[in-house]
């Protein structure tokens, strides 16, 4: 697998921040509600990855071989640490600072990781990789489920 670079993981990133920070705008609880539950399930959304992956190319697979696809539960597993960047970031003063040292943290534990992954890669075992670079040259939601053999690919098919 092919990781993806931390630049174009970056941008990926401001543009789902962007569509948070529409959300939260929304009136009252209705907003809190809405730009928490996109952080969470966001990786689980248009067929399995965020909107900032996307447009920008990026898919989010299993770090292992056998791994399940992923689905809203890894999703909500790996965005856990960010949904708390956000609820505390909400608390004055305190939450100012304790916010984006969560973020900060993450963001460290990416960069160190040699093969990029974060808090919540680690967590919910996944991995962003760069568009068409999953398993075997496929999706990963296009991988057979676990424990079943890869189908056999007809003559006319193979390269």
């Amino acid at each position: 697998m092919q990781k993806a670079d931390r630049t174009t993981r970056a941008v990926a990133g401001f543009v789902d921040l962007l569509l948070v920070i529409g959300l939260a705008r929304l009136p009252d609880v209705l907003g809190f509600l809405s730009a928490c539950g996109y952080i969470l399930i966001r990786d689980g959304l248009l067929d399995r990855r965020s909107v900032g992956k996307k447009l920008i190319g990026l898919y989010v697979a299993s770090s292992e071989k056998a791994g399940p696809v992923m689905a809203y539960r890894e999703s909500i597993i790996r965005n856990v640490p960010f949904a708390v960047a956000y609820i505390l970031f909400l608390v004055p003063y305190a939450g100012w600072a304790l916010g984006p040292l969560a973020l900060g943290v993450e963001s460290l534990v990416a960069i160190g990781d040699d093969r990029g992954m974060r808090i919540g890669d680690m967590l919910a075992r996944t991995i962003v990789v760069q568009n068409g670079a999953a398993t075997a040259g496929t999706r990963p939601e296009e991988r057979p489920p676990a424990g079943q053999p890869d189908a056999p690919v007809p003559q006319d098919e193979q390269h």
